[in-house]
């Protein structure tokens, strides 16, 4: 419910009649990738987590604490993840499309470690997800992950809030749809490579195969790395690193 009444007032920006380009690069509206201190926390000028917290407090309330821990595990991404080693190392464009591919891979990252601190129940060869603790953090997390790409958003030059609305709609629906495709990729090495891809080159013949077996070498190990943290540290802002692509 409040990402839904936030991302409205996001989104509300001056009218203009110029389409928004997601394939522009990035370092036409100043610096939004790289610069962390202005531009790569959930918020531009002051965080939405320093916003949440000075309107409740430190409530000793679990959901509101949760609440906290999402977004801090959100911000944890564009803070410390090396965008342009990715884009480097890879053959990506540095391009706001290029920018969401790499955030909305360490966001399913952090999405796989806190599901599986839900309970799973057989009963009659059936498998029921019990939802809990992990399913909020998860939804906390994608809910930072969205004010974010508005923020972004209003910084592209010609952002027409129609346009806009639209663009995040058509980012959404690749985001489910990615989740997707990397959840069947845990099973088996092949089937994540597709996914990587699919997603990152739009199956493109010309990709390299080394940069997606790179990529998939990456999820293994930043996926074992979240693995190790204890399910007793996960719930209030656990502490550990983002891989780099360039070891992998």
């Amino acid at each position: 419910m409040y990402g839904a009444r936030l991302l409205p007032r996001i989104l509300r920006l001056p009218r203009c009649t110029n389409i928004i380009d997601y394939t522009r690069p990035l370092n036409v509206v100043q610096d939004i990738t790289f610069n962390s201190n202005k531009y790569s926390s959930v918020a531009i000028e002051d965080s939405y987590v320093k916003k949440f917290m000075n309107a409740v407090g430190w409530m000793d309330q679990s959901r509101t604490r949760l609440k906290l821990t999402g977004y801090f595990l959100y911000e944890s991404i564009p803070e410390n993840v090396a965008y342009h080693d990715w884009f480097e190392k890879l053959d990506l464009p540095d391009t706001f499309a290029s920018w969401f591919i790499v955030t909305e891979l360490h966001v399913w990252i952090l999405l796989v470690r806190y599901m599986a601190e839900d309970v799973t129940l057989i009963t009659n060869d059936k498998k029921k997800y019990i939802k809990g603790d992990g399913h909020f953090v998860r939804n906390c997390v994608i809910e930072a992950l969205w004010a974010d790409v508005g923020n972004r958003i209003k910084l592209l030059e010609g952002a027409n809030p129609a346009v806009a609305r639209k663009q995040v709609t058509e980012l959404s629906e690749q985001f489910q749809a990615a989740l997707v495709a990397y959840d069947e990729g845990l099973s088996e090495d092949r089937i994540m490579a597709s996914a990587v891809w699919r997603r990152f080159y739009y199956l493109d013949d010309n990709a390299r195969a080394e940069n997606i077996e790179r990529i998939v070498h990456f999820i293994r190990h930043q996926v074992s790395v979240l693995d190790k943290i204890p399910s007793k540290d996960l719930k209030w802002k656990p502490v550990f690193t983002w891989l780099s692509i360039s070891d992998h």
